[in-house]
């Protein structure tokens, strides 16, 4: 579900859904209780309110709700506060707990509601995810209706939505964090560092000058996420928000060796054609086998989910002609593969230069499919 909301004018969406006024539970009246919200993760977004009962039946007291404030941890908080803590990936709530004391006696960190009181979030946002980044025009329908609104669309495509953390990536990144310490000294730390400052990107790439005029400079390739459609993908796509750059580079500013350089950019896109001429197998429909073909070539020859372990095609990784002959040769409904060939194309101009065999690939490039063209003959 996407949600609209105004900012200085410009109207901007969220991939999120708001839940209002969400009870969470009743209070035993002990400390460090804890509470689960309905709808996980939570989107960050308006600092969070728990609202707990009152009871109208005390002397003095009128009842309705009373605001407890979201803190990151109950280290600064007293009796008498009104704090709670909020996990968002895990959606859950958790109040202040008594700790003992070397004498014996508890120090309670944060208030305690009585025991029966309700506790309800006022409103949080749930949804966010991969998931969410959406192609152009893919959104074109109204979860409710708007007076004099006939239709809408999305004109750009959705981006930066992200995953949460899965057990194996924290695995690798637990021994990152301790080799690192938060500063860049090798690639493998740039990179790292990278990432945890933006992990809406999909890909990053670290190369380091070893000498000559760039001596010290230290250049970070940024891969944007982007949506496909088919494995397809528009070169303007491929470049990274100029708010991602920043980002990336005010953090690896802050943690890079006295002396070096850091440059943040776009890699260079290499762009390729594939001919290829196909022979169908016999009832084999050939449209359908031109579609499957040219499917199959963009989503192999691909900087974000191709290249032979479909992780993305790896930098400066030469293109054959023979990897690109067996990727057709193992489609179902192909007899022979009679011609492949290679064209170097210039995706801004669409300029192409001669066949070859083998299209070679600069350190700092990656691969951008370019108009591939299959002719398929039937038995």
């Amino acid at each position: 579900r996407i949600e609209a909301f105004t900012i200085g004018g410009t109207v901007e969406a969220v991939n999120a859904e708001t839940v209002l006024g969400e009870e969470v539970g009743i209070s035993e009246g002990v400390a460090g209780q804890r509470f689960q919200v309905q709808r996980r993760p939570v989107v960050p977004g308006d600092p969070l309110v728990l609202e707990v009962s009152r009871d109208a039946g005390s002397p003095g007291d009128e009842g309705g709700w009373e605001e407890w404030a979201a803190v990151p941890d109950f280290a600064g908080s007293g009796p008498g506060d009104p704090h709670f803590a909020f996990d968002p990936a895990a959606g859950e709530l958790q109040l202040g707990p008594a700790v003992r004391q070397p004498d014996g006696s508890l120090r309670r960190h944060g208030r305690t509601p009585a025991k029966g009181a309700r506790l309800r979030i006022r409103s949080y946002r749930t949804g966010g995810g991969a998931r969410g980044n959406v192609g152009q025009r893919a959104l074109a329908v109204l979860t409710s209706s708007i007076p004099y609104v006939a239709r809408v669309e999305n004109r750009r495509p959705a981006a930066g939505g992200v995953d949460g953390e899965d057990v194996e990536s924290a695995k690798v990144r637990g021994p990152m964090v301790l080799r690192t310490l938060g500063r860049a000294v090798t690639t493998e730390d740039h990179e790292f560092l990278a990432r945890q400052a933006a992990p809406e990107v999909a890909r990053v790439r670290c190369l380091a000058a070893s000498g000559g005029p760039e001596a010290g400079v230290v250049r970070v390739l940024v891969v944007p996420a982007a949506a496909e459609n088919g494995g397809r993908l528009r070169l303007e796509q491929l470049a990274p928000e100029e708010a991602t750059v920043r980002t990336i580079a005010r953090r690896l500013d802050e943690c890079r060796l006295i002396g070096t350089r850091v440059v943040v950019q776009p890699p260079v896109y290499q762009g390729v054609t594939v001919v290829a001429r196909l022979q169908a197998r016999r009832g084999v429909n050939p449209g359908r086998l031109q579609e499957e073909a040219l499917d199959a070539l963009y989503a192999y020859l691909n900087p974000i989910s191709g290249g032979p372990e479909r992780t993305g095609w790896p930098f400066g990784r030469p293109v054959h002609s023979g990897e690109v002959f067996a990727v057709l040769s193992r489609l179902r409904g192909v007899e022979l593969v009679d011609d492949v060939r290679l064209f170097g194309a210039n995706p801004v101009t669409g300029q192409r230069g001669g066949a070859v065999q083998r299209l070679e690939l600069a350190p700092h490039a990656l691969v951008f499919s370019y108009e591939h063209q299959v002719l398929v003959v039937p038995q």
